[in-house]
């Protein structure tokens, strides 16, 4: 009767667990497994230009813009897209288990493995034929905004960051879309160009530089 009644409990026990990404298990990828003992690297970040409307419900939608039309804008938006093979493969792959295990009742707060961390953000401003100059990293007006893929037509929250901002909550890792705002629009038409530097561990940097921008 033991005996069975411990048979019994195993099970149970056993209907309780849910799957997770055991690297020793032989169904995980030899690439999955690299990445989640090395941890997520970034490959490069691409540049366009947005602007952000309001959706029926009220809530902000960013789309591509011409960089020609800002001359009517309220402000220029600058979109930064950070792209990383190895974290779009490691979602992918916790996905795939979280979609099982919510059938199970289960779900599971992941902290991705990041190698490349931010640690530093320039942005520097020409101003019609003046030189470069420094944003401060307190700046009101120049703030970095968190949104989706800038052709994902979805909502989202609108908060506005501060260059120094920006970075502290990104210092264990790095974001996917940010678009930069800049908000200084003045009586006249003025062309500007802007230079950002991201700076991350293990000395990788990646400057973009805009085009001329009327606004």
């Amino acid at each position: 009767m033991k005996k069975v009644l411990f048979s019994i409990c195993i099970l149970l026990l056993g209907a309780c667990e849910y799957k997770d990404d055991d690297i020793s298990n032989d169904t995980t990828s030899a690439d999955i497994t690299a990445i989640m003992e090395e941890g997520i690297i970034i490959d490069t970040i691409d540049l366009d230009y947005a602007t952000i409307y309001q959706s029926p419900d009220n809530f902000p939608v960013i789309k591509p813009n011409l960089i020609t039309d800002f001359i009517s804008k309220n402000e220029i938006l600058v979109y930064f897209d950070f792209i990383s093979n190895s974290r779009e493969t490691l979602i992918e792959y916790y996905r795939k288990i979280d979609a099982e295990n919510a059938k199970d009742g289960f779900i599971i707060d992941r902290q991705l493995p990041y190698y490349d961390r931010l640690e530093s953000v320039t942005v520097e401003v020409k101003k019609n034929d003046d030189e470069f100059y420094t944003i401060s990293n307190d700046s009101d007006v120049l703030k970095f905004i968190l949104t989706p893929e800038i052709n994902s037509q979805h909502t989202f929250a609108k908060y506005e960051l501060t260059i120094e901002e920006f970075v502290s909550r990104f210092k264990e890792s790095f974001p996917e879309y940010i678009v930069l705002s800049f908000d200084s629009k003045e009586t006249e038409v003025n062309t500007y160009i802007f230079r950002t530097t991201f700076n991350f561990n293990n000395n990788k940097e990646f400057t973009l530089t805009t085009n001329q921008i009327e606004y």
